[in-house]
């Protein structure tokens, strides 16, 4: 995460330099320094150097704040023992539960139906989800790699019909066999057909 900083500081300090090096008039026959054109007055140096460390400070603050703003919690996919086939969740939806927080992880029960809608925001960056059958026994945790994968075909997107627009997220729960023979005969499930955008994580 340091290299995003380095290149706003080299940025600043060359734009500084170019502003001062432009914008003043060179009188004839006189030679620039290295850093600073002779001719700039020690008052305005030290104006350029404060300006610089202010604009400096302030893109590594807000840096900072974009990071850990775009970071998310991970997900817990909670699916009925036994189920197989498109997971879909609806984010943003009026009237709808909000998602709960359990052990620092966003907790999604996903009913028989595998169709989740939530009043909750949809989450955006980098996390770790995780995936789990429920079972009257307890939970079962679900491979999403290897070779007993379960989960297939994540995808982020947004719909929009006569209600508005709508944030949802889809998987395939099954084996690759089973995802791949969906995927050869599938619509898009959604419950109107005017627009539907996809955007990979």
């Amino acid at each position: 995460m340091i290299l995003p900083y380095l290149a706003v500081i080299v940025l600043v300090l060359a734009t500084m330099y170019a502003a001062l090096t432009v914008f003043r008039e060179k009188p004839e026959g006189e030679a620039h320094a290295w850093l600073f054109p002779d001719g700039t007055r020690r008052s305005a140096r030290i104006l350029a150097g404060i300006a610089t460390l202010i604009f400096v400070v302030g893109c590594v603050v807000w840096i900072h704040m974009s990071v850990r703003d775009t970071a998310r919690r991970s997900l817990r996919f909670l699916i009925p023992e036994g189920y197989s086939g498109w997971v879909r969740v609806e984010f943003e939806v009026s009237g709808e539960p909000v998602l709960p927080l359990e052990g620092g992880q966003i907790v999604l029960k996903i009913p028989s139906t595998g169709l989740l809608k939530t009043s909750s925001p949809e989450q955006f960056g980098w996390a770790r989800d995780t995936y789990a059958f429920y079972t009257s026994g307890g939970l079962q945790a679900i491979p999403d790699s290897g070779t007993r994968r379960l989960i297939w075909g994540k995808l982020n997107g947004e719909q929009s019909d006569s209600s508005g627009k709508r944030q949802y997220e889809e998987f395939f729960v099954g084996t690759g066999e089973q995802y791949r023979d969906q995927m050869k005969t599938r619509e898009p499930r959604e419950s109107g057909k005017d627009d539907c955008k996809i955007k990979i994580p």
